[in-house]
């Protein structure tokens, strides 16, 4: 197998292979969008897909009982995609049952990761691996992505399994595979450009060898990771995407979005990605973050977020990426904030679907062994253990060789939690469970104040913040499972 860069001034990393290729190709980069599957495509339009293929001969009768057998039928669509599920609602009332089932069944988070750099070591064809198949409708999708993988490109030819029907002769970003893959024809995922990531399946999952527990890897070590959030019953999930500094726009994008949500719904997490075109010139530039504060007051949530290089969130937003690749530029969005809401009804109470979300910080102040033992013991003995759960690490990149250690501490007492993130230059979050009023806030961010206020405890330095996701049914109320 081959890596080559690009010859443009932009480091566009390649996947491809050298027996497979083609000298008389254009070396230049021609990354071409891929498009949704021809039957999704016309489910979206809602028109009749014509196909030139001939039908397979069968049994009448014996398609009749296959086809109303409500067994049968679920047992069928349990191994289609989620997009193929979507058309299977449609063919008849048993098959609409059918899927309805199976989503409320299908609660598993799975992750992905895109690794080049361990498969070139190893000398496997293999582009993408993922710890299981997405068998359900996606609620959100969460892919962290280095410079390398960002704007990395792949061979049509080599890609497995192959995007095209009939495999092109041009290249596809890696990015638009994974979104493809796992959130077309749906728009729920939000991608973090950075330069360090944090990737921790499990070990019984087939990417774990794929584990990240330095920020070890190299710009042109193409790498991206990601957690698939299956749709959890009376769960929602909101994006917002702020690309103005202005009060005005804030007033609009960030308050009318927010008191929308909080009229109807509850707001259980938070996400927030700064991005390092917004200038953060002091706590208060970050302080509107407290609105959700003001929204539900005797409301606990978590929140958990970092400033990074660049996020990502819509199909257009791929499209430019594309573009720009094929000019042999960076790619750089206008977005200066993303923040994404986990919200479930106020109205509505399913005790077989329990959400929650939580969240700690690690601050600059528990540099040792012994206090970051302490800090995830004392988290991990307020939260209940679920049925299904994942994490999301947001880290300096100043805590150095601190990173293992958190997640190994953190693994042990949640241990059947994967863990995804991103290294940052400043940290955001909220304690939830709270934090004992008589432990004062990092002295660190004195630098930062101008005088008492609310805006303590958002925002960090040299910290890391963990969000934990948990649904399903209740294991554990609270503490280890195993203790």
């Amino acid at each position: 197998m081959e890596v080559t860069l690009s010859k443009t001034p932009l480091n566009i990393m390649y996947f491809g292979d050298e027996e497979m290729s083609n000298e008389n190709e254009e070396t230049e980069a021609k990354c071409v969008k891929l498009q949704l599957k021809e039957n999704i495509a016309a489910y979206i339009d809602k028109r009749e897909l014509i196909r030139s293929s001939d039908p397979l001969v069968c049994n009448n009768a014996l398609k009749e009982k296959v086809a109303s057998n409500y067994v049968i039928v679920k047992q069928i669509i349990s191994n289609l995609s989620w997009q193929d599920k979507l058309i299977c609602k449609l063919v008849c009332s048993t098959w609409y049952s059918a899927v309805q089932a199976l989503q409320k069944e299908l609660l598993s988070p799975e992750d992905f990761v895109v690794d080049l750099h361990c498969s070139f070591k190893s000398g496997g064809k293999g582009w993408f691996k993922q710890s299981g198949i997405p068998n359900t409708e996606p609620l959100a999708i969460f892919t962290f992505a280095n410079s390398a993988g960002f704007m990395g490109l792949s061979k049509c030819k080599v890609i497995s399994p192959r995007p095209c029907e009939q495999p092109c002769l041009k290249e596809h970003s890696l990015l638009d595979l994974v979104n493809r893959q796992f959130n077309a024809p749906k728009n729920c995922m939000l991608t973090v450009r950075a330069n360090y990531l944090v990737y921790r399946p499990l070990p019984r999952s087939i990417t774990y060898r794929h584990s990240i527990n330095q920020y070890k890897f190299t710009w042109n070590s193409l790498f991206l990771s990601g957690l698939f959030i299956p749709n959890i019953p009376n769960v929602g999930f909101k994006l917002l995407n702020i690309s103005s500094q202005s009060q005005e726009c804030l007033q609009q994008q960030f308050y009318s979005v927010v008191d929308k949500v909080s009229k109807d719904h509850i707001i259980k997490g938070v996400l927030v990605y700064v991005t390092e075109k917004y200038l953060l010139n002091s706590v208060e530039d970050i302080v509107f973050l407290n609105y959700f504060k003001e929204v539900q007051p005797n409301i606990p949530y978590a929140l958990g977020g970092c400033i990074i290089e660049d996020t990502l969130s819509e199909e257009s937003e791929i499209n430019h990426l594309i573009d720009n690749i094929n000019k042999g530029a960076d790619y750089i969005s206008e977005n200066l904030l993303s923040i994404g809401l986990f919200t479930v009804p106020k109205t509505t109470s399913d005790i077989e679907n329990n959400f929650e979300m939580y969240s700690f910080v690690i601050d600059s102040s528990q540099w040792t062994k012994e206090k970051i033992q302490e800090s995830v013991a004392e988290f991990s003995k307020k939260v209940p253990r679920f049925e299904h759960s994942v994490a999301l690490k947001l880290s300096c990149v100043g805590r150095d060789q601190k990173h293992a250690m958190e997640q190994d501490f953190f693994r042990e007492a949640f241990p059947n939690t994967s863990i995804v993130g991103c290294y940052g230059n400043g940290e955001l979050g909220v304690y939830h469970p709270s934090k004992p009023a008589s432990i004062p806030f990092p002295l660190t961010m004195k630098r930062r104040r101008r005088e008492p206020g609310p805006q303590f405890g958002i925002i960090y330095s040299y910290s890391t913040v963990f969000v934990y996701i948990g649904w399903g049914k209740v294991t554990s109320p609270k503490g280890p499972v195993n203790k």
